[in-house]
Order: C-alpha cells, then sequence, then structure tokens
C-alpha cells in the first residue's frame, strides 16, 4: 500500500498539519511520500524530507502553483496520484478547497474530516456537529 501525502505550505515553511496527515498515513501502514507544490518552495521540500517514514518527496516547483489555486493544484495531484493508494492532506481550508476536485477528477468518493485512523480502510469522523463520531469502513480505490 502506498500513500501520497499533500504538503500544507506557505512556500517557505511545512505547516504542522502535515505532520498530522503523515502520522495518520503511518497507522494506515506502507509507503509514505509527501507532494510540496508552490513556487521557490526549496525550503518547504527540504522540510518534507526530514520527516521521520518518508520515501519520497516529490516537488512541483512552478509559478503556476504559488497560491495554490485548486484549479491548477487538483490537476497535479489527480495526475500524480494514479500510483497510490491512498492520497491524505491536513484537514485546512486549503486542502478543502482542491481535495474534492481531486475526487472527481480521480472518479472516487472523499472521506474528509476523519478524526482518527483505525485500520488502512477505517475512518472515524464526526457527525453531528461534531458530538458524535462514525466509524466509517471503507472498500474505495483510487
Amino acid at each position: 500500500m502506498s500513500t501520497l501525502v499533500i504538503a500544507e505550505h506557505d512556500n517557505s515553511s511545512l505547516k504542522v498539519s502535515t505532520l498530522n496527515a503523515v502520522a495518520a498515513a503511518q497507522v494506515m501502514g506502507g509507503e509514505i511520500d509527501i507532494l510540496v507544490a508552490g513556487a521557490n518552495c526549496g525550503a518547504v521540500a527540504t522540510a518534507a524530507a526530514a520527516v521521520p517514514g518518508i520515501g519520497k518527496v516529490l516537488v512541483a516547483d512552478n509559478a503556476v502553483y504559488e497560491h495554490q489555486l485548486a484549479e491548477n493544484v487538483s490537476l497535479l495531484i489527480a495526475e500524480v496520484a494514479a500510483g497510490y493508494d491512498n492520497i491524505l492532506a491536513p484537514a485546512t481550508p486549503n486542502c478543502k478547497n482542491f481535495l474534492p476536485r481531486v475526487a472527481a477528477l480521480l472518479d472516487v468518493a472523499q472521506i474528509s474530516d476523519i478524526t482518527s485512523v483505525e485500520s488502512a480502510d477505517t475512518f472515524q469522523r464526526p457527525i453531528s456537529v461534531s458530538y458524535t463520531h462514525l466509524t466509517l469502513p471503507t472498500n474505495r480505490e483510487v
């Protein structure tokens, strides 16, 4: 099993929320790679490479990704993700902007806002205004 984690960053530093996504990927098991898409984002790629458990850091350093526009980033992720079993990203406004587009491009269901990973195919997520949690098994494929 292989997982692609999408890095959350500001083109100069890796955000802590990315480490949360990596931790979730580690519970799922298998190889973990990180995608850094941005402009002049070399420092982010260096920081991502230092995260324990990461196999490869994929870097898309181009002006078109500078502002993380969903129209551009989603196409990149959909293309890169073809070789992965899972795609994980932090539950940030930025990632919530492009992930639905990625899911649509790949014709897969998106499981969002998980609070814990129980196994490679079972997750918990809040329902009913976050007072209740649902354990959600899935048999999806990327």
